[in-house]
Formats: C-alpha cells, structure tokens, sequence
C-alpha cells in the first residue's frame, strides 16, 4: 500500500474533528486552506502552546489514543489554570511513518476529547520525523464587556494556597509504566491503580474548576512541573511566600500501600504531570470553595497560606513522616525542560 499524502491524512483523519451543535465555535474557514478564519473576537482572546514529544513527555509505544488524550488534556490544563474557556485548536502532528491503525486510533479518540471539552480542529500540519504532538488553543474569557481571567500574579500575604484533586501520581503513574518501581510489593487496589495510571493516559483538565474560580481565587498556576516548582512560580509573580504544608498535602490514595512513603513524598512535591490546579483565594472565600468542591465532586484541599517574604517554605508538624523529604537539601526541585 503507497503511504499517504499529507494532504490525505488531514482529508482521512482531521477534517471531522467537530464539536456539539450546541457550541458556538463556528469559523469562517476552516480545515482545507493555507490558514483558518475566525469571526471577529467580541471578548479578550486567549492563546496556549504545549508540544508533547516521544520518549520526552510519554514512553516510547504509547498507545495511540493516549498520545491524543495526554496531548489534549495538558494544552487545555493551562486555559483552566487561566479560567478560559477553550473554543479552537490547531495541530502540528510529527509522524515516524504514515501508520493508518496508529492514525484512526489517535484521530477517533482526539475527536470524541474536542467533542467532549468543545473545542474545534481547525487546521495545522504534518511531517514526517519524530512522533510529537504540538497544538495551540485559541479561546476567551469573560462573557461581560470586562474580561475575567486569573493569573500567577495575583495572590496576596492573608491568602490560603489550595490544590485540586491528589498529588503524586503523574510521577507514579510512569514510573509505573517505565516498570521503575517493585510493583509486587505494591499492595494496590487494582481500581486505584488504574485510576492512577488513566491520569497520566488521559489527564482531565480542570477546565470547570478554572471557570468556577474567577470570582473567588486570586491566583491559579496547573501543576505540570511539580507542586514546589509551580508553587513558586506563583510565588516570584506575586513577589510573596507560600508557606506549603506538608502534612496537609492531599496523596494519591493508591500511593498510600506504596513501600517507600519517601518516595511518595518526593512524587507529591516535586514529580510534576499532575494538572490539577494550585490557586489562592482569600480567606474569606473559604466556605464558598468547599461548596465550590462539593458541587464539582472535585477535592478542593487548602495546603497552606501566602505571606510576605519570597519563595516556598515547606513545613511540617515534629515527628511527621514528611520530616525527612521536607528537611532534604538534595530535594529536587520539579521537572526541567532543558
């Protein structure tokens, strides 16, 4: 069989990518032409860019559909941390080879997640080399003629520091895959397990969280890095400390059987591919989040609060089972890209 054009596998695999009736992401130009044509923005636009790489940011033989699902997941993460709401989206897509399994796979499962959060293929490119994912999102914020929108700046000394869902489980999650731990010894629930493992497969982008926030966070970063690494971003942008504690950090449960609680407390802090959202918000705000957290069925935990000073300090009661990662000067000190 002769291997497929570039422009086949758009026409074959992409041009269907749609999103519900019931979603307003209509363009003017779409898939098929040199560029695509959106109507004219009535709010402030927003725009992310994530590129996921073979054997950098997944293993090497990563199934298909999860490559689309994990490259999905983590470019909207960043519109959740950003309360926007995503509408469009366009893909760079590297392929080794034109393999039309690995193709239908991934095209079938990125199209049910455009459906399932909303958003619109509408153009991109491919080319032959490494296989590597790069989308960027195009959408808004606000429905007023003011723009609502959160950032890593805004947090202020008084304010409680919260995080979504569990920690420690991206990190877990591959080293799982990458059979870098003793899996034996891993007295694990096998539905722990594999919700530990769909988390890094397919990561849910807290895009209803983000959205639910506007009017009571101060501050959001997505934890794609680490807690610390993340946390501190949050921290330099908002010229203040987070003090993080640590007793109080919300663990994966399947983490909870794993034999080195050390390790486990490295994963939470510093381990990264998490995409749950780290937000501030007034104290005042608090009764409001924890409703916020019972509607959403989503745990909302408050780890700590913003003070004056710079940077993170991480802390623990005396005799904590923290204490020994928490007082490690070796700690890392989350993912590094370069």
């Amino acid at each position: 069989m002769a291997s497929l054009s570039e422009f086949a596998i758009i026409q074959r695999y992409f041009s269907q990518c749609d999103v519900p009736p019931s979603v307003d992401n209509k363009v003017i130009i779409g898939i098929g032409d040199d560029a695509a044509v959106l109507p004219a923005p009535a709010v402030a636009q927003v725009i992310a860019s994530d590129t996921l790489t073979e054997e950098v940011h997944f293993p090497k033989d990563f199934p298909a559909d999860a490559v689309a699902s994990r490259a999905l997941g983590v470019n909207l993460s960043d519109f959740a941390a950003m309360g926007a709401r995503p509408r469009w989206i366009t893909m760079a897509l590297s392929l080794p080879a034109a393999d039309e399994e690995w193709l239908r796979a991934f095209a079938k499962r990125f199209a049910e997640d455009c459906k399932l959060y909303g958003v619109q293929l509408i153009g991109g490119d491919t080319t032959r080399g490494q296989l590597s994912v790069s989308l960027t999102v195009l959408g808004d914020v606000g429905r007023d003629a003011a723009p609502q929108y959160l950032t890593r700046s805004g947090a202020a000394a008084g304010d409680d520091l919260w995080v979504s869902g569990s920690l420690g489980k991206g990190a877990a999650a591959l080293a799982m895959l990458q059979s870098a731990v003793d899996q034996p010894n891993w007295q694990c629930d096998e539905e722990l397990r594999q919700d530990l493992l769909h988390s890094f497969y397919a990561p849910t982008p807290r895009l209803s969280l983000g959205q639910a926030l506007l009017p009571l966070a101060s501050a959001a970063i997505d934890i794609s890095d680490g807690l610390l690494a993340d946390a501190n971003h949050i921290a330099a942008q908002s010229q203040l400390q987070l003090l993080v504690e640590a007793d109080a950090l919300p663990v994966h449960s399947a983490l909870k059987a794993f034999h080195d609680q050390h390790k486990v407390h490295q994963w939470a802090l510093t381990g990264g591919d998490e995409y749950e959202l780290l937000f501030t918000a007034p104290c005042a705000h608090a009764e409001k989040i924890a409703a916020l957290a019972e509607s959403l069925a989503l745990p909302l935990t408050r780890i700590g609060k913003a003070v004056a000073g710079e940077g993170i300090h991480l802390v623990c009661s005396e005799g904590s089972a923290w204490q020994s990662v928490v007082n490690a000067a070796d700690l890392p000190q989350g993912y590094q890209h370069f």
